[in-house]
């Protein structure tokens, strides 16, 4: 039977205390410790997923940033080139006008001497035929004149032959 005495009561409460610290001591105390780690590691390892969460999040930002960058970028070099290509059009354009220009100057002044140079070979021409004809005129007045002076020697002979005779 079981007896309920004062001093195995006490003994019974030092026993339960004793096993209370001893589990404490070398049970609940590395449990609640190696709980606490984990605890901690959990936690720390929640703060460093959001943390690489924040910053795959900036990543990505920085990425879309870029990506609408690149796009205005490559947007901006195609008017760039298209300004250049038509700013190259217009030089080549107004070059070949210049030269045009100098072509069609150069045939005028070119027509010009041509024209001078011909009208001055028609008036050497007209000048020459002029001479010509005037020395034509002047030959046959001459002859014309030899002919009179001729007739009149003749015709001024035989008057003073037949007056004389």
């Amino acid at each position: 039977m079981l007896k309920i005495d004062f001093w195995n009561i006490v003994f019974t409460v030092i026993n339960l205390l004793v096993l209370y610290l001893a589990m404490k001591k070398f049970l609940i105390g590395p449990i609640t410790g190696i709980m606490e780690k984990r605890k901690e590691l959990i936690e720390s390892q929640l703060a460093h997923a959001a943390e690489t969460e924040q910053a795959a999040l900036q990543l990505k930002s920085d990425y879309e940033k870029d990506l609408g960058n690149a796009k205005e970028e490559s947007v901006r070099i195609v008017d760039k080139a298209r300004s250049d290509a038509k700013a190259e059009y217009d030089r080549i354009v107004k070059d070949a006008d210049a030269k045009a220009s100098d072509i069609i100057a150069k045939a005028n002044k070119t027509v010009e001497m041509q024209k001078q140079k011909t009208l001055q070979e028609m008036e050497n021409e007209i000048t020459g035929l002029a001479l010509a004809a005037a020395a034509k005129i002047m030959n046959d007045k001459q002859d014309n004149d030899t002919a009179l002076y001729n007739k009149f020697l003749a015709k001024a002979g035989d008057a003073n032959d037949t007056a004389g005779n």
